[in-house]
């Protein structure tokens, strides 16, 4: 018996199991809804951030009022853009605030936050925690109702511990980057906070905030890898430890802007890990795209606004709705995943072990290119995925010597279904005067690896200027 066929009865079993687990979900029993939400980078009251993160707040309101209305909204740090601790100083804090009680009062619909690198004075510093309280003393104490853990250490560490309709909801800050850190006190307070909340709810989730990504699971939490400027700054490896003990445990991150299309934004190992995307504008991996406008920014990042819905049924079921607020939608199927078991299986259907071994490779069906003076224009039908292709390759050979190479990031990001993606995609390369190889592969998020096409291409002198 081959390794493949033995582990089919397995994934089988695994995907009636995920199917079931959507249907056991009861949205007519829908107790709590919380909107999640990250990066809103006020920076002031009237400007492009301030509009996106107003319409992010209605928005999660008018769909939560389908099920119920809207009980909370978290935000996993960046709010404000920075702090301006100069001439200007408080004003993105209160313009922040005035936007959100602009649609919410902050004692019926209660707002819990932990601390981006932004909301602080040079970022994350042994001053953090002192820069932090200007939010405190800004936002004003019905911003402080729901936390019900030790005042001292939300006061000396931004160790806040909260409840919002029996959901218990931990904040942690860092204290340092490059690589990014948490004091010991710190670290310890989660472990014994998660530890006496778990026993007490042992088939309950504990939603724990902290603005950077927890390295090695989702979508962006591995950019650290490839991005030269820092090393440890985009994600944290020091919390690991403490969450895998704690399968109740589900964490969110902010500070990448990943975009919550790609699968690979929900994360399950030990615990869960949810991506939230940006509010305000959104970036990507470091793959060496074309149209880029810097690394991992694209031309069109502001053509972007998400964040999540979480909602709670009766049985402590979790469904996850990712939110569109740029094109004013939802994004796909939602996410649901059982209330916590002493098996471990609500852990199961969005590991990455399990979902690469289901996955399909992309399929590519036509290429073509046209030899023209100086360049050669490459086009191509998108390919077809279970899910969706996210980059294409195209490698450019001339006496079996490779040229160039172009990578074409899809527009998977960009639209809300995968039915809306473009069906088709060209690409003019500059090229030499002779005769080339064109040949064209595809990749999904998975990294699964498509059939190649080729064709070849005569690109023609520049005609000489006779003006």
């Amino acid at each position: 018996m081959t390794k493949q066929s033995a582990i089919l009865p397995f994934l089988t079993a695994l995907l009636l199991c995920t199917g079931a687990m959507a249907k056991d979900f009861n949205e007519k029993k829908i107790v709590l809804n919380l909107a999640v939400m990250s990066d809103t980078h006020v920076d002031a009251y009237y400007s492009v951030p301030a509009y996106k993160f107003r319409s992010a707040l209605i928005q999660s309101r008018d769909f939560a009022a389908r099920y119920g209305g809207l009980d909370g909204v978290l935000l996993v740090g960046d709010l404000v853009d920075s702090p301006a601790w100069d001439a200007r100083k408080y004003t993105q804090i209160d313009d922040w605030k005035r936007l959100y009680e602009s649609v919410f009062n902050p004692v019926e619909t209660p707002m819990v936050y932990t601390v981006g690198n932004h909301d602080v004075w040079k970022e994350w510093t042994t001053n953090t925690y002192r820069e932090a309280k200007q939010f405190t003393r800004r936002l004003g104490p019905d911003y402080y109702r729901t936390d019900v853990g030790d005042p001292v250490m939300r006061d000396s560490l931004e160790c806040r511990h909260c409840v919002i309709g029996g959901v218990h909801i931990l904040c942690i800050t860092p204290d340092g980057r490059d690589p990014v850190i948490y004091p010991e006190e710190s670290i310890r307070w989660l472990d014994q906070t998660l530890a006496e909340i778990t026993a007490e709810h042992p088939d309950q989730y504990v939603l724990v905030l902290t603005h950077a990504m927890i390295y090695g699971t989702i979508y962006g939490s591995f950019l650290d890898d490839s991005y030269p400027k820092h090393k440890g700054y985009w994600s944290t490896k020091v919390l690991t430890d403490v969450l895998k003990k704690y399968p109740q445990a589900v964490t969110f991150g902010g500070h990448l802007h990943f975009p919550l299309n790609d699968p690979r934004s929900i994360w399950q190992g030990d615990f869960t890990v949810m991506g939230t995307a940006s509010v305000r504008y959104m970036a990507i991996d470091n793959g060496g795209y074309e149209n880029m406008a810097g690394l991992t920014i694209m031309r069109d990042k502001d053509e972007f606004s998400q964040g999540l819905l979480l909602q709670f049924d009766n049985k402590g079921n979790l469904r996850i709705q990712r939110m569109d607020f740029y094109n004013q939608t939802t994004i796909g199927e939602p996410w649901v995943i059982r209330h916590p078991a002493k098996d471990r299986s609500h852990l199961k259907p969005y590991s990455p072990l399990v979902r690469t071994a289901i996955n399909r490779p992309p399929v590519l069906g036509s290429l073509d290119a046209e030899g023209a003076s100086g360049k050669a224009t490459v086009r191509w039908a998108a390919g077809t995925d279970d899910e969706f292709v996210h980059t294409y390759f195209i490698t450019v050979r001339r006496g079996g010597e490779v040229v160039c190479t172009k990578k074409v990031l899809s527009d998977f990001y960009h639209v809300p279904r995968t039915s809306l993606m473009k069906p088709s995609w060209s690409l003019d390369i500059p090229l030499d005067p002779g005769e080339y190889e064109i040949s064209l592969s595809a990749r999904d998020s998975w990294d699964a690896e498509s059939n190649t096409l080729r064709t070849t291409v005569t690109v023609h002198q520049a005609s000489p200027d006779n003006h």
